[in-house]
């Protein structure tokens, strides 16, 4: 078996179509096609199947993709300790984050990683909580920023403790409180992450057994901010992710404190690679800065 196969079954799984992958890698379309063939061969088995959303992975794919990206990930590795032996450094990093940290910490961390590493090529994916996981789950981002929890399987690096806070409008009269108790800020209507998004908000009001009247299911804390701007609810949102919410709009502390604890999740920090290594120090650093 080779790896060259693996990235071909990898690649035509992410891209769900077999000419998009092969333009991708430099090969022709019956090129994959008799790459996966071969490796399909080599197992014994089918590993993709083709329905009207595209190729999709058989179950018994599914269960080897993960191993398949291990590999390769193995073999990234080793490229870059050769390089770096030769006085060279190059290869790519890929990064999943929460849009508060892509917007708030990347910018500055990358800015800083790059002084360093000039020649390494980062690709940037910004993503709802669910979303990022399952990306770094099947190895299509090496390293993750997140808020707990995380799976038992993963590594995680603690950096940042952010405050949750009540969010509504200058017209609601709970904006004059100092601070706002959650028994009485579940009277209004109730805006919520979509599933598999931030779970703060039904972590905290499961936390005091509180039921809350859930007006609307929405992705994004730029479209919650922006519902409650119009006085269409309340929330709980991370600090981090409203530094910049309009004039309408005011947070309150919780009479209770809550937090989120944001890192970098990574599924082995035994086995990071040396860019994800360097990159996860680079952000530790610039954590320890602010």
């Amino acid at each position: 078996m080779s790896i060259q196969k693996y990235r071909a079954f990898l690649t035509a799984v992410e891209e769900k179509n077999l000419t998009k992958a092969a333009k991708i890698l430099g090969y022709t379309q019956p090129g994959i096609s008799l790459m996966i063939s071969s490796l399909e061969q080599d197992f014994g088995f089918p590993l993709l199947i083709r329905t009207k959303d595209g190729i999709l992975p058989t179950e018994n794919g599914q269960y080897l993709q993960g191993f398949m990206q291990q590999i390769i990930s193995l073999e990234n590795s080793l490229v870059e300790a050769s390089y770096r032996l030769k006085g060279l450094e190059i290869g790519e990093l890929r990064i999943g984050a929460l849009p508060s940290v892509c917007s708030q910490w990347l910018p500055e961390i990358i800015y800083r990683f790059l002084l360093k590493h000039p020649n390494i090529d980062l690709k940037i994916f910004e993503g709802v909580y669910g979303t990022i996981l399952e990306d770094l789950s099947k190895g299509q981002i090496d390293v993750a920023f997140v808020s707990t929890p995380v799976p038992e399987n993963f590594d995680f690096i603690s950096l940042w403790t952010d405050p949750i806070l009540a969010v509504l409008s200058r017209d609601n009269p709970l904006s004059q409180q100092k601070k706002i108790d959650l028994k009485d800020l579940i009277q209004f209507p109730f805006l919520v992450p979509n599933s598999g998004g931030d779970e703060s908000v039904l972590y905290v009001l499961q936390s005091e057994n509180l039921t809350a009247n859930i007006r609307f299911r929405i992705k994004g804390d730029v479209a919650t901010i922006a519902m409650i701007e119009r006085g269409l609810g309340v929330s709980l949102i991370p600090k981090l992710a409203i530094t910049a919410h309009s004039r309408n709009v005011v947070t309150r502390p919780l009479t209770r404190n809550y937090n989120r604890n944001i890192g970098i999740c990574i599924r082995s920090l035994k086995y990071a690679s040396p860019l994800a290594s360097a990159f996860i120090q680079e952000s530790k650093d610039f954590i320890a800065s602010i």
